[in-house]
């Protein structure tokens, strides 16, 4: 498992990534000819590194980016404002969740006290909506937590085994929203099983992902045809359809919304 100073020397010096300006500059010049191979996609892989290590990195390299990915520009429409502060990240994150449809949910039963658990809390845009619009009780989990109160997630980058088993069967509400293309293939099939876990029978996982559609998107394919995310040198591959059979073994899909740009929001009712 490569730890913090692999992964700075392979974000610096192997790619250059030495400041978020260098950063912009590879994906405007660079990043429209790259092909991922087995080799960079396994270098950076979340299933090889200290989760909790990189994210540290590109917090340190590339400020506020890493939570709300404004770096790669959006291809339809233009970004609201600078991001300069937490809150204007927290504003833009918001803006998605409410856009996807996750706030919805939240809302519903919005007077009643629903324990909720959100899977990467950032700067906090989920946490403080539900603590300022809601009666729900709130934890988070994120593998480098930012804000006060948050649980720390594992190397693996997952939700610690002990507080899953400790909490089985008592959130009405999992969500989670910008995360889940950041994860492996590896990581998301335990999230779902975790979220499952966590929620009792009848309670909402809430979350969006990038699914490949065979539509052009802002991602990049390998030599087989395989889309792929790419944030700061580490690729996660996209999920094609094969998502909604590994959500149904925990879940029924109640809800899908879709982006021009192929990032799902799914409304999953724990049944099973």
């Amino acid at each position: 498992m490569k730890k913090y100073a692999e992964i700075k020397r392979i974000l610096t010096e192997d790619l250059g990534f030495v400041s978020l300006d260098a950063y912009k500059e590879w994906i405007e010049r660079s990043r429209p000819n790259v092909l991922p191979t087995p080799t960079m996609i396994e270098k950076l892989s979340p299933d090889n590194i200290d989760n909790r290590d990189f994210w540290k990195v590109c917090e340190e390299l590339f400020g506020h980016d890493p939570v709300c990915n404004v770096a790669i520009a959006p291809t339809v429409g233009k970004l609201p404002h600078a991001i300069e502060a937490h809150m204007d990240a927290n504003r833009m994150n918001l803006r998605l969740a409410k856009s996807m449809g996750v706030t919805s949910f939240l809302d519903e039963n919005a007077s009643e006290r629903v324990k909720t658990f959100e899977i990467g809390a950032g700067f906090g845009s989920l946490k403080n909506y539900i603590e300022t619009h809601t009666n729900h009780v709130y934890t988070g989990v994120d593998v480098f937590p930012r804000i006060p109160g948050i649980v720390e997630g594992t190397a693996e980058g997952c939700i610690p085994e002990s507080l899953v088993e400790a909490e089985r069967g008592l959130y009405g509400y999992v969500v989670s929203s910008n995360v889940f293309q950041h994860l492996s293939a590896k990581q998301r099939t335990r999230y779902y099983a975790d979220a499952a876990a966590l929620l009792h029978m009848g309670g909402l996982f809430i979350f969006n992902l990038y699914v490949d559609t065979g539509k052009r998107g802002t991602y990049l394919r390998d030599a087989k045809g395989n889309a792929w995310c790419d944030h700061y040198g580490q690729y996660t591959l996209i999920p094609k359809s094969d998502v909604y059979d590994e959500l149904s073994k925990s879940f029924d899909v109640l809800y899908v919304t879709q982006r021009y740009d192929g990032l799902f929001n799914f409304a999953c009712r724990k049944s099973r």
